[in-house]
């Protein structure tokens, strides 16, 4: 079986992405799009998306994106910057690859509402497992 199968497969079973509402739409080496439907469960004391959802989807695809590749891979750190608040419907998140070694890669992950307007950015560092 591919990484990319199995991590299909994983997905569908983890529990914390099934209790978010997260839906894995596309995955490919050093690339995944997912995404999830804020309601009042997800609110914050203002009535917006809480930044912990936001980060939590960014982090799925970030997860999903590293470690696509046939290494395990963790997160060292993610930095993320909010940009504007959003209460209701559907927000994506896209990671991208943009570099990797034997041992870290660099991902940026965006998450954007329904109408394609961005919502939060993050800079993630990934660093991969060594083999037993």
């Amino acid at each position: 079986m591919s990484k990319i199968a199995l991590l299909w497969e994983q997905f569908a079973q983890e529990g914390y992405a099934k209790s978010l509402g997260m839906e894995l739409e596309e995955l490919k080496e050093g690339y995944a799009r997912v995404r999830m439907e804020i309601n009042a469960n997800f609110h914050n004391i203002f009535g917006t998306a809480h930044g912990g959802a936001i980060f939590s989807l960014l982090d799925e695809a970030f997860e999903l994106a590293c470690n696509s590749h046939l290494e395990d891979a963790v997160a060292m750190n993610v930095t993320v910057h909010y940009i504007k608040p959003v209460s209701q419907g559907k927000i994506i998140a896209e990671a991208k690859e943009v570099a990797r070694t034997k041992r870290t890669g660099i991902y940026d992950i965006t998450a954007y509402d329904e109408s394609g307007s961005s919502i939060a950015f993050a800079r993630a560092l990934s660093y991969q497992k060594q083999k037993d």
